[in-house]
């Protein structure tokens, strides 16, 4: 059986909105500055529509449960590489799996693709006006986070301009992209991802019922959604367990989802916004809490909404919550992956609110 969730709003926009630069392989450079401009949402719609076109991929295909699914390691900040470079890689290595037919936002406990970067090479392009140019060799690897084996790895040349070191860095990142060798590595991480599945269906449920068991159910439906349907044992169980540990997922952030909701409708400007009904999308059914969510919604609506305004806000709220819900699972899937090595401590203890951080700054607020 397959259930299609849908794509967090930033990760779509994202996804719509930053295609490939340059051809295959990495190496191509284009020396063009980059601009941005502010865009109505009637402009934006249209460009969502024209990117995806162009892509020729599915967002909304990115969270399907059943699908191989990769968390994604950009490289550690420090040095040359800052928190807004580390971001932007990632949300790249995002759109690169995603091209690849594997979804994923972070919310992958047990694999990832892991990105690193050499020392930057920079250099003047000697013609007017002058730029500055930044290449990096970003070395891939498609790991098992359960076992720390390397499943796949790559490496890829990539370039910038810009008319500042800073530019020509972040430009380079935008290079960052899917290539016939990050492909092929994708391809080899997918079929074993699935072997292990098949090959260690004991060890996956102890991972699953222990998550459960320390009342860690972001965890334990992150592993519970990650389960790809060719490794049928494993897809059966986690079928047969998501129904009840979504309903536990659910109570066990009830009175944070309620007290955001409460937030997000005192601040309202006379409208009702969807991530008020995705707050309460993830609240149990028949609690006390989604009882109170019903009232203040009904409440709020009297006052802002018409039936087809209701209509339409409910449906950018089943996008939303699935955002809500996808930010829980990766900060619990970035403990996991703490607990792997001194290489994803610190920085990657918030990992996941920084790769939507990331996303976005390069779509919500261009």
């Amino acid at each position: 059986m397959k259930s299609v969730i849908n794509l967090p709003i930033a990760l779509l926009a994202s996804a719509a909105l930053m295609g490939c630069n340059g051809s295959s392989g990495g190496k191509t450079f284009n020396p063009t500055d980059r601009t941005t401009s502010s865009l109505t949402a009637e402009e934006r719609e249209t460009a969502i529509a024209a990117k995806k076109a162009e892509l020729d991929i599915d967002p909304m295909q990115m969270m399907q449960v059943g699908s191989v699914k990769l968390s994604v390691l950009p490289p550690e900040p420090g040095g040359d590489v800052t928190e807004d470079l580390s971001e932007r890689i990632a949300v790249r290595m995002l759109q690169a799996i995603a091209q690849n037919g594997i979804g994923g936002l972070n919310t992958a406990p047990g694999f990832a693709l892991t990105a690193s970067l050499s020392a930057p090479r920079r250099e003047l392009t000697g013609t007017a006006p002058q730029r500055m140019l930044v290449e990096y060799e970003v070395d891939y690897q498609v790991m098992n986070l359960n076992t720390g084996d390397v499943y796949a790895a790559c490496s890829e040349t990539i370039q910038g301009v810009g008319r500042s070191w800073e530019e020509a860095t972040m430009n380079a990142a935008d290079n960052v992209k899917s290539t016939p060798a990050l492909g092929q590595a994708l391809a080899t991480g997918k079929e074993r991802i699935i072997a292990w599945f098949n090959d260690n269906l004991a060890t996956f449920r102890s991972q699953v019922e222990a998550a459960c068991g320390r009342s860690d159910y972001a965890l334990a439906l992150a592993l519970i959604e990650s389960v790809p349907e060719q490794a049928t044992e494993a897809f059966k169980y986690a079928q047969g367990r998501h129904a009840d540990v979504l309903a536990k997922f659910k109570d066990s952030v009830a009175t944070q989802e309620l007290a955001a909701l409460k937030t997000l409708l005192a601040a309202s400007d006379g409208t009702v916004p969807p991530e008020a009904y995705a707050h309460a999308s993830l609240l149990p059914e028949g609690s006390a809490q989604k009882k109170e969510a019903q009232q203040a919604l009904a409440a709020a609506q009297a006052q802002a909404q018409t039936a087809a305004q209701r209509a339409h806000e409910q449906e950018l709220a089943n996008i939303e919550a699935e955002r809500l819900k996808a930010q829980y699972q990766a900060e619990a899937t970035a403990q996991v992956a703490m607990a792997n090595g001194d290489r994803c401590r610190g920085f990657w203890a918030s990992l996941g609110a920084r790769v939507l951080n990331g996303i976005d700054k390069l779509t919500r607020k261009q």
